[in-house]
């Protein structure tokens, strides 16, 4: 179930990503043709165009996102007891930083100026769009397609463990393994000698 639900935040990142990219370029197209009447158009009717307030909430899931991807492959390393995957998971915590996620799930605390009751001083940045980033508090979070890669490459890495120290070690997985292959041999040879008939 940990690695079930991992693929599915990973999957959520992935999806969070594109819909980020999306909502920029979306924007992007907006200012280039408003440029001379941005503030014209802002202020006549601000309730028109919600594409700041969708980046943000995208931008949000994202990181809540690679906050479950963090909670779960910490507690595969845990339950498995897999040194690999528990080195796995420094790698992860070094390329993805779940500060931001903290930060956005408990805004309450930020806007008074608090994180976890302690007084954290005045936070006068909730959160802007700097290129490919998400800032909050002057520190940038990038969301980019080599933040995505990162991601991809150590869920790719997860599976190898856990087919080189576990699934390959395991025989009732390793005979289903054989019987796939087999029936897919077999497949492809009725396959074609019905296409020779």
């Amino acid at each position: 179930m940990l690695l079930y639900e991992l693929e599915h935040y990973i999957n959520g990142a992935i999806l969070q990503t594109t819909r980020i990219n999306k909502t920029r370029l979306s924007i992007n197209r907006k200012m280039q043709k408003l440029v001379d009447k941005v503030y014209e158009a802002t202020y006549k009717n601000p309730k028109k165009d919600f594409d700041l307030t969708i980046l943000h909430c995208d931008y949000h899931f994202y990181f809540v996102c690679i906050g479950q991807c963090d909670k779960l492959l910490n507690r595969l390393g845990e339950v498995l007891n897999d040194p690999d995957l528990k080195i796995l998971y420094t790698k992860f915590k070094e390329q993805f930083d779940k500060d931001i996620r903290d930060h956005l799930e408990h805004i309450d605390e930020r806007a008074i100026g608090k994180k976890f009751g302690r007084d954290i001083g005045h936070i006068s940045d909730f959160g802007n769009f700097p290129g490919d980033s998400f800032s909050f508090n002057g520190k940038e979070y990038p969301v980019n397609k080599q933040k995505l890669d990162e991601l991809k490459k150590i869920y790719e890495e997860t599976l190898e463990i856990l087919y080189n120290n576990h699934a390959s070690k395991d025989e009732h997985f390793v005979m289903m393994e054989l019987n796939k292959r087999r029936t897919k041999a077999i497949l492809k040879q009725v396959k074609k000698q019905y296409k020779l008939t």
